[in-house]
């Protein structure tokens, strides 16, 4: 369990923490790698829309060992009014094994201080027991105060227990300190993971919350239903309900989410939301029925060289004019090219409607990914 999810974890963090770049790249970065570098260089649009300048820069280096020992670092540099280009960000992590059930994870940012000269300021720990049927993490978030001294905002404890082959429980409970500086249970998260058949999965999920009479109370449960159809194809349907004026658990959002292959190797996507947290302050007024809010489609396929290419359509619905329906916000197209030797090249662009309802391109990012083994 753990080595699936700290790898996960690892390469998720390593691709989308800078930019915010699909999943799509991570398929192509080898488990097997040793090291891997990247460059990312973002082109975002002008006031005029008419031309793409450079906005950022992010370099990215994984010298990855196994799950539990590995070193990760990013750096996010923009353009400087004096020229060149300044250090916006900086994020450092490292795994270390401490022994055959144990590792820890540290996580520092630094950003620059009104001089330019980088500072932390932020430390995120990690402590990871494992053990056959059971995994406990303690998570502390260190922050940098006013006078630049480290101070605990917070502390997690997370615990993924196996209580049968086909059952698995999780609990996360978040502890802030208090005006007394002692750490209080703030929010408490509890989750089940049944496997009701070979290819029908149940996760239930419900968040809780001190309020101010220090009692916990329900705020809102998850529930969602993973139909694998096989092994290329699935159907996830997803549940959400808040606690509402009357005091009571009321559907608030709905959303399904589906994946298939065709005969092809073509794979296509589509995500539908159904809210009734479109118009909040109409929602006592209006019907409080599920409004189709929200449709994400996606198509993916592999080209004869070997590239991987990509096109994203968003659809989104206007609260101020919900008679329009589903209108195209957002299309993003990509493509994920091997360059040989371990190297690959990814292209992304985005393009948004603006306020004449014409689609511009509104940013572009390329990067390069080096791979080693």
């Amino acid at each position: 369990m753990i080595r699936s999810r700290a790898k996960k974890s690892i390469i998720a963090f390593y691709l989308i923490w800078a930019c915010g770049l699909a999943l799509i790249p991570s398929r192509l970065i080898c488990a097997q790698s040793q090291s891997s570098k990247s460059k990312i260089q973002i082109y975002s649009s002008t006031e005029s829309a008419d031309t793409l300048d450079k906005s950022g820069v992010a370099v990215q280096q994984l010298k990855l060992i196994d799950a539990k020992n590995y070193e990760l670092s990013s750096k996010v540099l923009s353009p400087s009014i004096n020229g060149g280009e300044q250090v916006e960000r900086e994020v450092t992590e490292i795994g270390k094994k401490v022994n055959a059930n144990q590792f820890q994870v540290e996580r520092q940012v630094r950003i620059p201080d009104n001089n330019g000269k980088l500072f932390t300021q932020a430390i995120i720990s990690e402590d990871h027991t494992t053990s056959d049927k059971k995994e406990e993490i303690q998570r502390t978030h260190f922050q940098a105060d006013i006078n630049g001294k480290m101070a605990a905002l917070s502390v997690e404890n997370e615990t993924h227990s196996q209580i049968s082959p086909k059952e698995s429980q999780m609990v996360l409970a978040r502890y802030r300190p208090g005006a007394d500086g002692k750490l209080a249970l703030l929010e408490l998260e509890e989750g089940t993971e049944k496997k009701i058949a070979d290819n029908l999965t149940v996760k239930e999920n419900s968040r809780r919350s001190r309020d101010s009479n220090g009692q916990m109370i329900l705020l809102g449960t998850t529930k969602e239903t993973i139909t694998r159809i096989n092994e290329k194809s699935y159907k996830k349907e997803t549940s959400m309900q808040q606690i509402g004026d009357t005091g009571h658990l009321v559907l608030t959002d709905k959303m399904i989410e589906t994946q298939s292959e065709n005969p092809d190797g073509t794979r296509k996507y589509q995500r539908l939301l159904e809210s009734r947290n479109i118009t909040p302050q109409q929602r006592n007024i209006n019907s409080t029925g599920l409004i189709l809010a929200k449709r994400v489609s996606g198509e993916e396929r592999r080209l004869p060289d070997g590239s991987i290419e990509s096109n994203t359509q968003i659809e989104t619905l206007d609260p101020a004019n919900l008679s329009k329906g589903l209108q195209i916000t957002e299309m993003v197209s990509e493509i994920s090219k091997p360059l040989g030797n371990g190297k690959v090249s990814v292209e992304r662009v985005t393009k948004i409607r603006d306020v004449n309802g014409n689609f511009i391109t509104a940013q572009r990012v390329s990067q390069t990914i080096q791979s080693a083994k």
